[in-house]
């Protein structure tokens, strides 16, 4: 493909994208909240220790709850360490000002990388939807009007716990 036409199909693409979210108060707000989590992970990484940093990241972020995931149970407890500083750092610099905890969860990388180091007799938990989030997911593709799209969103909303 030309770069001229990659580009173009790749504005066609994000264009359609922007016009679905926007089409959907739901997806938007999905949207945005995961956005926020990205700035905050971008945030916490250049805050955090630098042997830290590429164990971590932020899963989640409500109020009053940041989560972070760890890679291992070890990368956890390192972690854990530093929860007053986090939860300092997340209050003041990151504009979180409800925030009273940050939860941290053991959730292995899906990188190959550390799949492959992992054990051949310890298996990779799946992910999973809560079932509150599931709900969620359903109730946005509900409103798309797309049914191959519909489609897709419904069958990630069946993956809960």
């Amino acid at each position: 493909m030309s770069g001229q036409k990659y580009l173009n199909t790749r504005h066609l693409i994000a264009r359609q994208f922007n016009e679905l979210v926007d089409s959907s108060e739901q997806l938007n707000n999905l949207c945005t909240h995961a956005k926020g989590i990205y700035a905050l992970n971008e945030k916490l990484q250049k805050y955090l220790d630098p042997s830290l940093r590429s164990h971590c990241t932020v899963a989640n972020y409500s109020d009053e709850t940041l989560t972070v995931n760890a890679e291992t149970s070890a990368w956890a407890s390192k972690l854990r360490y530093c929860v007053p500083d986090i939860l300092n750092y997340a209050k003041h610099e990151c504009g979180l000002t409800r925030l009273k905890s940050v939860r941290i969860k053991v959730s292995p990388s899906h990188n190959k990388s550390v799949r492959s180091n992992l054990s051949s007799t310890r298996s990779v938990k799946k992910a999973s939807l809560s079932k509150k989030s599931a709900d969620f997911i359903e109730n946005v593709a509900t409103s798309i009007k797309d049914p191959a799209l519909r489609k897709s969103i419904l069958k990630i909303s069946k993956h809960t716990r």
